[in-house]
This record gives structure tokens, sequence and C-alpha cells, in this order.
């Protein structure tokens, strides 16, 4: 189900499901991109990926989201869509898992395509719940671990750009 990231909208994570202490246990969880150090563009699409790494694991899922104040902010894109899926319920706002992307070998990742789109803050936050399943056939046992990753957006200068492409030459 959607609505799992454990962000400030969604307020809920996967231990409604899978039992458990949120951010308990031994096991990290991150959530890189190749937005820009200075910001990323209203319109371009970058690629999320988000990783969970657990000693002996063989079994994780996720929910990821991007907000923006009190809004999801830009639009998600399946890159892989044998193991990725739109989370239900969320008009390409969130992403999670689908059944055959949830094996792994202590480490699990999941890269997705996010396009950027008109907020008002000027930043956005992604947020993502991930499960370190035991494997037991059912869903208690199991650990979840929560991560974010604040990005801005890239601040142009209108003026300045205006004036180093169009060069005005006065005659006195």
């Amino acid at each position: 189900p959607g609505g799992k990231t454990n962000s400030p909208m969604d307020g809920n994570n996967c231990t409604q499901c899978h039992s458990g202490t949120i951010n308990s246990g031994i096991g990290t969880a991150t959530i890189t991109t190749n937005i820009p150090t200075a910001g990323y563009s209203i319109g371009s699409t970058y690629t999320v990926t988000l990783t969970g790494v657990k000693s002996g694991c063989t079994r994780f899922g996720f929910e990821l989201t991007a907000e923006s104040g009190s809004s999801k902010t830009g639009t998600f894109l399946i890159t892989n869509s044998t193991e990725t899926k739109f989370a239900t319920g969320t008009n390409n706002t969130a992403v999670t898992h689908k059944t055959a992307g949830n094996s792994g070998n202590t480490t699990k990742s999941w890269s997705m395509d996010w396009t950027a789109t008109t907020n008002n803050s000027g930043s956005t936050t992604f947020y993502a719940a991930l499960i370190f399943a035991n494997n037991n056939g059912n869903n208690n046992g199991d650990n979840v671990f929560t991560t974010s990753l604040a990005v801005n957006e890239e601040i142009v200068n209108a003026l300045n750009d205006y004036s180093t492409k169009n060069k005005f030459t006065f005659n006195t």
C-alpha cells in the first residue's frame, strides 16, 4: 500500500504491516541521486537510488516519495518495471518494490527517475522506508529503517544570466 515512507505527509511506515521497532537493529538505508550540488532544475529528470544494507539479509522492500512543504513534489518514472512500481494510490508520487524486486544478498538497491516540478519552497526532501525481512514467510521479526535526503532547487540569477549572454555596446 502507499503512504508508508515515514514522511511528514504520509506519517506512516512499514511497521504497520511488518512488526518490529523502527530504526532498530543493524542495517543502513541511504538515498543517493545525481542532482548536482548546485541543485535541481525544474523540468529536468534525475536518477534516485535507494540502497539497503544488512549483513545476511536476503529479502528487502521499500517505499520512496518526495515532498516539499505540505505537498508531494515531482513525478517519478519507473526505470525497472520488473522490480519497481508506483505505490498504490499515489499518482506517480511514490515508488515501491515488486515481489521480483525484493531479493538480494546483504545489499539491495533500486533506482528510479524523478522529474522536478515547481514548488514554492525551493527544496525537496526524499523520504523512504526500507524493510529488511527475515524471510520467515510472514511479516513478524522484520526490521524497518527510514532515511531521507534533502536537495535544493538551483538558484538562477536571471539578471546575471541575461547580462552575460547579451553584451551591449553604448556609443556616447
